[in-house]
This record gives C-alpha cells, structure tokens and sequence, in this order.
C-alpha cells in the first residue's frame, strides 16, 4: 500500500477532490462501474455524520448512495440460537453479531452499475434489520461503505476492500468516543440511567473499539476527527 494520507474531518473540499480524481478517472477508463469507498471507525468516532457531510458535497458530482454494514446486524431472533444467548445479545455490536457473509456478497455487486441492488438498513424501534429499504439504482455512481467493521483483517470483511477504489478510516480520540456512546445510550433508551450507560459503553463497545483499532487493515486515507 502507498504511503496512507492523512486528512482533518473538516478538510472536506480537499477530500472532494481525491474523491473527484479517482471518480473521474474511473469514468473514464471503466464507465459502466460505480466509484467505491470504504469508511471504517470504532463505534462513536463519527462515521455516519462525516459520510453525511461529505456525500452532500459529492452528490453534486454524482448521484451517491452511503450503505451503512447496520443492516447485516443478525436478527435477535438468530441471536437467540446462539450457544450464549444471553453474551450475544450482550455484545451486539461486536463481529460475531454480524452477517458479513452476506454483506460482502452483496458489496462484490457494488462495482458493476448495470446492476440494481437492494439492501437492509437497521430499524432501531423493531432492533432488527429492515430488508429492501437501501434501493443502489443502475444510475448510481459513487458509493460509500460505511461501518466499525469495513476494514478488519477477519474471514469475509478483510475481503470487503478487494471490491474498493479506496479505503479510509476516521479516527478520534477515545474519551470523546465513549463519551459519545455513553450519551447516545441515555438519549435513545438503550440505558435507562448513566450508569448503566457507562456499563453498555465499557462492557461492549468500548471492546469493540479496542477490537477494531488492533484487527482493522491500514487504509489509504486517515481521517482525523475531535
């Protein structure tokens, strides 16, 4: 791998403009494939406001879809036949929790444009997984594959950067992350006081995160955030 870029969060018309590069080439050379990129990070660093900010910006380049990995989560249903049910209803959030078998099948879709996909998105009032509800028409263009896991050396998601034209992950400081979690906890019922806000954050994601920061590939583009 070249030597990785390294970005602030903010830098987003610098970003636009690698984006733009490697999207215009890429028309050029192979015009029938959409232009893929990965976001990868640990669970409150930022991920799906960045992806936001910066396909609001790319949509004027072309039309863009952000498929987010929340809606390969298994279903509570599959949980509950787990060997621990109880550790994996715990945990969810953590790799085992996921399908990436699934995900990846459908990102080696991705590429080809002549190809009209339909994907899950994740319901958190069901806390299940919604079928068809992310529609990836023939006319879209630029994709961004957006979650914790994107880029981790494990069976099936270290395949998922194979189908990318490029690779970046966010980073920002971990007192902020789990302060971030700690509160979305409280503020979407998950916890039903701080305590136990703190307990979800530091018994499961903030696991996660040190997972994910010590099995995830190097990417292209670093991107820091505070």
């Amino acid at each position: 791998m070249a030597q990785q870029i390294t970005y602030q969060a903010n830098q987003i018309e610098e970003i636009y403009n690698r984006v733009k590069e490697g999207y215009e080439l890429k028309k050029k050379t192979q015009p029938q494939s959409r232009y893929l990129i990965s976001l990868a990070g640990v669970p409150g660093a930022g991920k799906t406001t960045f992806s936001n900010k910066i396909s609001e910006k790319l949509s004027k380049l072309a039309k863009i879809v952000v498929l987010p990995q929340d809606g390969f989560h298994l279903y509570r249903s599959e949980l509950q036949q787990m060997t621990n049910p109880e550790e994996a209803v715990r945990r969810r959030g953590a790799p085992f929790t996921f399908n990436p078998k699934a995900f990846l099948a459908l990102v080696s879709q991705l590429p080809d444009r002549s190809v009209r996909l339909e994907a899950p998105s994740f319901d958190h009032k069901l806390k299940d997984p919604k079928e068809n509800d992310i529609i990836i028409d023939t006319d879209v263009e630029i994709v961004i594959v957006e979650g914790n896991y994107v880029s981790l050396k494990d069976e099936y998601w270290n395949e998922i950067g194979n189908f990318m034209d490029d690779t970046w992950f966010i980073s920002t400081p971990e007192a902020l992350v789990r302060e971030r979690i700690i509160r979305r906890h409280i503020d979407a019922g998950i916890a039903a006081n701080e305590q136990e806000a703190i307990e979800r954050a530091d018994g499961s994601d903030m696991v996660n995160a040190h997972y994910i920061i010590a099995n995830s590939e190097p990417t292209n583009v670093l991107i820091l955030s505070d």
